[in-house]
Protein backbone atom coordinates (compact mmCIF):
# COMPACT_ATOMS: atom_id res chain seq x y z
CA UNK A 1 0.00 0.00 0.00
CA UNK A 2 1.39 3.59 -1.23
CA UNK A 3 1.57 5.77 1.43
CA UNK A 4 -0.06 8.90 0.79
CA UNK A 5 2.07 12.29 2.67
CA UNK A 6 0.68 15.88 2.44
CA UNK A 7 3.85 17.60 0.63
CA UNK A 8 4.77 19.48 3.79
CA UNK A 9 5.28 16.29 5.66
CA UNK A 10 7.50 14.74 3.02
CA UNK A 11 10.39 18.08 3.59
CA UNK A 12 10.83 15.99 6.97
CA UNK A 13 9.50 12.43 6.55
CA UNK A 14 11.34 9.93 4.04
CA UNK A 15 12.18 6.26 3.85
CA UNK A 16 15.52 4.93 3.09
CA UNK A 17 18.38 3.25 4.78
CA UNK A 18 20.16 5.79 7.30
CA UNK A 19 22.44 4.70 10.45
CA UNK A 20 21.09 4.32 14.12
CA UNK A 21 21.64 7.78 15.49
CA UNK A 22 22.63 8.45 19.28
CA UNK A 23 21.31 11.52 20.74
CA UNK A 24 23.27 14.01 19.21
CA UNK A 25 25.47 13.40 16.35
CA UNK A 26 27.35 16.46 14.39
CA UNK A 27 28.88 15.75 10.51
CA UNK A 28 29.30 17.63 7.39
CA UNK A 29 31.34 20.16 9.58
CA UNK A 30 32.49 22.10 6.49
CA UNK A 31 28.78 23.62 5.98
CA UNK A 32 28.92 25.16 10.07
CA UNK A 33 30.84 28.05 9.05
CA UNK A 34 28.15 28.89 5.87
CA UNK A 35 25.19 28.40 7.81
CA UNK A 36 26.51 30.45 10.57
CA UNK A 37 26.43 33.29 8.49
CA UNK A 38 22.28 32.94 7.07
CA UNK A 39 19.13 32.35 9.23
CA UNK A 40 18.45 28.96 11.30
CA UNK A 41 14.63 28.28 10.88
CA UNK A 42 12.83 25.98 13.35
CA UNK A 43 10.01 24.51 10.94
CA UNK A 44 6.63 23.54 13.29
CA UNK A 45 2.90 22.74 12.48
CA UNK A 46 2.43 27.00 13.73
CA UNK A 47 4.95 29.03 15.20
CA UNK A 48 1.76 31.55 16.47
CA UNK A 49 -0.54 28.23 18.17
CA UNK A 50 -0.84 29.40 21.87
CA UNK A 51 0.92 26.09 22.90
CA UNK A 52 3.99 26.54 20.58
CA UNK A 53 4.47 30.40 21.90
CA UNK A 54 6.46 29.16 25.12
CA UNK A 55 8.70 27.05 22.12
CA UNK A 56 9.49 29.87 20.21
CA UNK A 57 10.42 31.75 22.92
CA UNK A 58 12.73 29.32 24.64
CA UNK A 59 14.40 28.42 21.08
CA UNK A 60 14.94 32.17 20.54
CA UNK A 61 16.41 32.47 24.14
CA UNK A 62 18.84 29.54 23.76
CA UNK A 63 20.38 29.95 19.99
CA UNK A 64 23.24 32.78 19.10
CA UNK A 65 24.77 30.52 16.82
CA UNK A 66 23.28 32.34 14.23
CA UNK A 67 20.00 34.41 13.23
CA UNK A 68 17.04 32.59 13.79
CA UNK A 69 13.61 32.55 13.29
CA UNK A 70 10.69 29.88 13.80
CA UNK A 71 8.12 29.61 10.90
CA UNK A 72 5.45 26.60 9.70
CA UNK A 73 6.29 23.87 7.82
CA UNK A 74 4.53 25.20 4.67
CA UNK A 75 7.24 27.95 4.38
CA UNK A 76 10.15 25.83 4.72
CA UNK A 77 10.60 25.82 0.63
CA UNK A 78 10.81 30.06 0.58
CA UNK A 79 13.03 30.46 3.03
CA UNK A 80 15.42 27.74 1.32
CA UNK A 81 18.36 30.18 0.66
CA UNK A 82 22.52 30.16 0.34
CA UNK A 83 23.57 29.68 4.09
CA UNK A 84 19.98 29.49 5.19
CA UNK A 85 19.47 26.15 7.55
CA UNK A 86 16.52 24.11 8.85
CA UNK A 87 15.64 22.34 11.91
CA UNK A 88 13.16 19.82 11.77
CA UNK A 89 11.32 17.14 13.27
CA UNK A 90 12.42 14.04 10.56
CA UNK A 91 11.23 10.64 10.53
CA UNK A 92 12.98 7.78 8.87
CA UNK A 93 11.83 4.68 8.32
CA UNK A 94 14.69 2.05 7.96
CA UNK A 95 15.95 -1.40 7.56
CA UNK A 96 16.35 -3.48 11.18
CA UNK A 97 18.10 -6.06 12.42
CA UNK A 98 14.97 -7.45 14.61
CA UNK A 99 13.40 -10.30 11.88
CA UNK A 100 10.27 -9.56 13.72
CA UNK A 101 10.35 -6.20 12.84
CA UNK A 102 12.18 -6.00 9.41
CA UNK A 103 11.78 -2.06 9.73
CA UNK A 104 11.19 0.66 12.04
CA UNK A 105 10.59 4.18 12.45
CA UNK A 106 13.76 6.59 13.75
CA UNK A 107 12.30 10.27 14.99
CA UNK A 108 14.63 12.71 15.42
CA UNK A 109 15.08 16.82 15.41
CA UNK A 110 17.57 17.31 12.48
CA UNK A 111 19.53 20.60 11.91
CA UNK A 112 19.87 20.38 7.71
CA UNK A 113 20.80 23.14 5.14
CA UNK A 114 21.20 22.35 1.19
CA UNK A 115 24.08 22.00 -1.49
CA UNK A 116 22.46 25.34 -3.09
CA UNK A 117 20.89 23.23 -6.14
CA UNK A 118 16.89 24.52 -5.25
CA UNK A 119 15.53 27.81 -5.88
CA UNK A 120 11.93 28.75 -4.68
CA UNK A 121 9.51 30.33 -7.43
CA UNK A 122 6.18 30.64 -6.67
CA UNK A 123 5.56 30.38 -10.87
CA UNK A 124 6.53 26.95 -10.43
CA UNK A 125 5.33 23.75 -8.88
CA UNK A 126 9.12 22.20 -8.14
CA UNK A 127 9.66 20.92 -5.08
CA UNK A 128 12.28 20.64 -2.96
CA UNK A 129 14.10 17.48 -3.65
CA UNK A 130 15.29 15.52 -0.03
CA UNK A 131 18.70 14.32 -2.50
CA UNK A 132 19.86 17.90 -2.35
CA UNK A 133 19.38 18.30 2.01
CA UNK A 134 22.73 18.38 3.65
CA UNK A 135 22.52 16.89 6.97
CA UNK A 136 24.57 18.63 10.11
CA UNK A 137 23.21 17.35 12.92
CA UNK A 138 20.75 15.22 14.58
CA UNK A 139 19.48 14.13 18.00
CA UNK A 140 17.20 10.87 18.51
CA UNK A 141 13.82 11.35 19.91
CA UNK A 142 12.04 8.63 21.76
CA UNK A 143 8.06 8.14 20.00
CA UNK A 144 5.41 6.53 21.63
CA UNK A 145 3.97 3.12 19.67
CA UNK A 146 1.39 5.45 18.10
CA UNK A 147 3.97 7.82 16.61
CA UNK A 148 6.11 4.98 15.33
CA UNK A 149 3.09 3.88 13.73
CA UNK A 150 1.79 6.86 12.30
CA UNK A 151 4.66 9.64 12.27
CA UNK A 152 3.29 11.79 9.99
CA UNK A 153 1.30 12.76 12.29
CA UNK A 154 3.65 14.65 14.24
CA UNK A 155 3.77 17.63 11.62
CA UNK A 156 0.39 18.10 12.22
CA UNK A 157 0.68 18.49 16.06
CA UNK A 158 1.51 21.78 18.11
CA UNK A 159 4.90 21.81 18.89
CA UNK A 160 4.54 20.21 22.69
CA UNK A 161 3.53 16.74 20.44
CA UNK A 162 0.95 16.12 23.12
CA UNK A 163 3.15 13.86 24.95
CA UNK A 164 3.55 11.66 21.74
CA UNK A 165 7.77 12.09 22.52
CA UNK A 166 8.78 10.82 25.38
CA UNK A 167 12.36 12.82 25.65
CA UNK A 168 10.40 16.48 25.10
CA UNK A 169 8.88 19.28 26.32
CA UNK A 170 9.92 23.07 26.97
CA UNK A 171 12.60 22.48 29.26
CA UNK A 172 14.08 19.56 27.47
CA UNK A 173 13.80 21.50 24.38
CA UNK A 174 15.20 24.10 25.68
CA UNK A 175 18.44 22.32 26.77
CA UNK A 176 18.66 20.35 23.77
CA UNK A 177 18.84 23.64 21.44
CA UNK A 178 21.41 25.08 23.88
CA UNK A 179 23.62 21.94 23.55
CA UNK A 180 23.54 22.15 19.81
CA UNK A 181 24.35 25.87 19.87
CA UNK A 182 27.25 24.48 21.90
CA UNK A 183 28.30 21.98 19.85
CA UNK A 184 27.93 23.92 16.96
CA UNK A 185 30.40 26.66 17.82
CA UNK A 186 32.83 23.75 18.47
CA UNK A 187 32.23 22.84 15.15
CA UNK A 188 33.71 19.37 15.58
CA UNK A 189 32.38 15.71 14.30
CA UNK A 190 30.68 13.89 16.91
CA UNK A 191 30.14 10.13 16.40
CA UNK A 192 26.63 8.33 17.03
CA UNK A 193 27.88 5.87 19.55
CA UNK A 194 30.70 8.19 21.54
CA UNK A 195 30.25 7.89 25.35
CA UNK A 196 30.56 10.82 27.02
CA UNK A 197 31.59 11.20 30.79
CA UNK A 198 32.68 14.67 32.00
CA UNK A 199 34.53 14.26 35.35
CA UNK A 200 33.79 17.45 37.07
CA UNK A 201 30.11 17.54 36.22
CA UNK A 202 29.97 13.18 37.51
CA UNK A 203 31.67 14.84 40.85
CA UNK A 204 28.63 17.12 41.28
CA UNK A 205 25.58 14.69 40.36
CA UNK A 206 27.49 12.43 42.95
CA UNK A 207 26.58 14.95 45.89
CA UNK A 208 22.95 16.37 43.91
CA UNK A 209 19.81 14.38 43.48
CA UNK A 210 19.37 13.26 39.53
CA UNK A 211 15.88 14.23 38.46
CA UNK A 212 14.83 10.91 36.57
CA UNK A 213 11.23 11.49 34.31
CA UNK A 214 8.45 9.40 35.34
CA UNK A 215 8.14 7.50 31.61
CA UNK A 216 11.57 5.76 32.22
CA UNK A 217 9.29 3.86 34.71
CA UNK A 218 7.21 2.01 31.83
CA UNK A 219 7.60 -1.45 30.99
CA UNK A 220 7.73 -1.07 26.89
CA UNK A 221 6.60 -4.50 25.27
CA UNK A 222 7.19 -4.77 21.66
CA UNK A 223 5.30 -7.77 20.86
CA UNK A 224 1.46 -5.75 21.83
CA UNK A 225 2.60 -2.47 21.74
CA UNK A 226 1.70 -2.00 25.48
CA UNK A 227 2.82 0.72 27.61
CA UNK A 228 0.37 0.60 30.32
CA UNK A 229 2.54 -1.64 32.19
CA UNK A 230 4.81 0.30 34.64
CA UNK A 231 7.94 -0.92 37.06
CA UNK A 232 7.81 0.22 40.54
CA UNK A 233 9.99 2.75 41.77
CA UNK A 234 11.40 1.60 44.57
CA UNK A 235 12.55 -1.54 43.03
CA UNK A 236 14.17 0.91 40.23
CA UNK A 237 15.45 2.43 43.02
CA UNK A 238 16.51 -0.41 44.81
CA UNK A 239 20.90 -0.39 46.48
CA UNK A 240 21.23 2.76 44.21
CA UNK A 241 24.22 4.97 46.57
CA UNK A 242 23.54 8.46 45.32
CA UNK A 243 20.49 10.52 45.21
CA UNK A 244 17.88 9.98 42.65
CA UNK A 245 13.76 11.26 42.53
CA UNK A 246 11.27 10.50 40.25
CA UNK A 247 9.37 13.53 38.65
CA UNK A 248 6.80 13.66 36.49
CA UNK A 249 7.64 14.82 33.22
CA UNK A 250 5.70 18.15 33.04
CA UNK A 251 7.12 18.63 36.54
CA UNK A 252 10.80 18.13 35.21
CA UNK A 253 10.39 20.47 31.83
CA UNK A 254 9.08 23.00 34.50
CA UNK A 255 11.89 22.61 36.72
CA UNK A 256 14.14 23.56 33.86
CA UNK A 257 12.74 27.08 32.74
CA UNK A 258 12.13 27.84 36.23
CA UNK A 259 14.90 26.87 38.20
CA UNK A 260 18.26 29.32 38.64
CA UNK A 261 20.15 26.52 40.52
CA UNK A 262 21.72 24.03 38.41
CA UNK A 263 20.52 20.42 38.65
CA UNK A 264 20.84 17.83 36.82
CA UNK A 265 18.45 15.16 35.28
CA UNK A 266 18.53 11.71 33.41
CA UNK A 267 16.94 11.00 29.97
CA UNK A 268 16.13 7.78 28.07
CA UNK A 269 16.17 6.94 24.65
CA UNK A 270 15.11 3.65 23.33
CA UNK A 271 14.83 1.98 19.90
CA UNK A 272 14.06 -1.68 18.30
CA UNK A 273 17.76 -1.49 18.01
CA UNK A 274 19.80 -0.06 21.09
CA UNK A 275 19.09 2.84 24.21
CA UNK A 276 20.92 5.60 25.15
CA UNK A 277 21.03 7.08 28.92
CA UNK A 278 21.88 10.89 28.96
CA UNK A 279 22.62 12.98 32.22
CA UNK A 280 22.15 16.64 31.32
CA UNK A 281 23.27 20.04 33.02
CA UNK A 282 19.52 21.68 33.75
CA UNK A 283 21.15 25.27 33.55
CA UNK A 284 23.34 24.70 30.37
CA UNK A 285 22.06 22.17 28.90
CA UNK A 286 25.57 20.45 28.21
CA UNK A 287 24.87 16.33 27.74
CA UNK A 288 27.51 15.73 30.75
CA UNK A 289 27.36 11.69 30.52
CA UNK A 290 26.30 9.52 27.58
CA UNK A 291 26.16 5.31 27.53
CA UNK A 292 25.02 3.50 24.64
CA UNK A 293 24.05 -0.10 24.60
CA UNK A 294 23.07 -2.02 21.56
CA UNK A 295 20.90 -4.35 23.36
CA UNK A 296 17.54 -3.37 23.67
CA UNK A 297 15.98 -2.95 26.96
CA UNK A 298 13.81 -1.20 29.16
CA UNK A 299 15.37 1.30 31.81
CA UNK A 300 16.70 -0.70 34.33
CA UNK A 301 18.65 -0.48 37.84
CA UNK A 302 21.35 -1.31 36.30
CA UNK A 303 21.44 1.84 34.02
CA UNK A 304 22.18 3.81 37.27
CA UNK A 305 24.44 1.43 38.69
CA UNK A 306 26.33 2.34 35.45
CA UNK A 307 26.25 5.80 36.12
CA UNK A 308 27.61 4.96 39.92
CA UNK A 309 30.68 2.86 38.67
CA UNK A 310 31.13 6.42 36.23
CA UNK A 311 31.05 8.64 39.21
CA UNK A 312 33.59 6.26 41.32
CA UNK A 313 35.64 5.77 38.49
CA UNK A 314 35.98 9.48 37.89
CA UNK A 315 36.43 10.57 41.22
Amino acid sequence: MKLRIPFFCTLAFTFFIVPVFSQITITNVAEIAKIKQGTTFFAMSDPNSPKAKVYVELIKKAWNFSKVDCIKYTDVEKNIAPNNSFVTITANMTNSTNAAAPTETHVYLELWTTNGKFKYDPKKRKHFNQADKITIATLELFPDFTTQNNPSTLYKMDYDAVGNLKNWGKGVVYNYVQELNRLLLKAEERSFKTPIVTKEELRKVASQTLFIPEYVLVKYNKNNKDESSKQEEKELLKDIPFSCQIIPDAALNDKIVTTETPFYYLLFVKTIEDKMITITNAATGEIVYMAYDSIVSNFKTADLKDIQKAIVKNK
